[in-house]
């Protein structure tokens, strides 16, 4: 069986909890920020290496970690929903974020499209973490993705996947808050070591 792997930037943060943060789920956000620590340093080990063997190294990440992480985080979502600010902190919600992004079927980032969307609108989600929802989520389903944040691996090259309306791509970048795709690219290219090919127009 073959898998279809898209490469998104992975972005590592360190999160100052401040000790007045007020949420109502501290137990839940600890479990996520461990969750997403453990998925963190797996995927930084990747970004060394060929195509192929981040590719590799991706695809065994996703039966040992994201595995059991799914199945937790919708176990997570069935009880609390959303796991958002007032929940579990601005860290723990971006945690969820991350692993949701890494989930290994679409079922809950289907169920959560709403909610998210809600939240962006809310300014409680950074645009690019909306955007490679998005997009994640687009590809997945055999559309054009929006904001041209996933590539594919192909001969050794981080190639873009299918983008809707690539002329005004950085429009719709710039209209939610994302940088233009040469400053994208950049940061794939010091994040993965590897060419980056997008279509002639850029």
């Amino acid at each position: 069986m073959t898998m279809r792997v898209f490469i998104f930037l992975i972005l590592f943060f360190t999160f100052c909890h401040l000790a007045n943060a007020q949420y109502s789920k501290p137990e839940v956000r600890e479990e996520l920020l461990a969750m997403e620590k453990v998925d963190q340093d797996a995927r930084q080990k990747c970004t060394n290496g060929t195509a192929d063997v981040q590719i590799q190294c991706l695809v065994k990440i996703s039966e040992t970690i994201d595995a059991p992480n799914t199945k937790r985080l919708e176990e997570i979502f069935r009880q609390y929903g959303l796991p958002n600010d007032t929940l579990v902190g601005k860290d723990g919600f971006q945690a969820f974020m991350i692993l949701l992004q890494h989930c290994n079927s679409d079922a809950l980032r289907e169920k959560s499209l709403k909610p998210i969307r809600r939240a962006f609108e809310r300014k409680e989600l950074p645009p690019l973490d909306y955007a490679n929802f998005i997009d994640r989520l687009r590809l997945n389903q055999r559309k054009s993705q929006l904001y041209g944040s996933g590539f594919e691996t192909k001969d050794g090259k981080l190639v873009m996947s299918k983008t809707k309306d690539i002329k005004n791509l950085n429009k719709r970048r710039a209209k939610i808050g994302l940088p233009p795709l040469a400053e994208y690219i950049r940061m794939l290219k010091e994040m993965y070591n590897l060419v980056v090919e997008v279509p002639k127009i850029f």
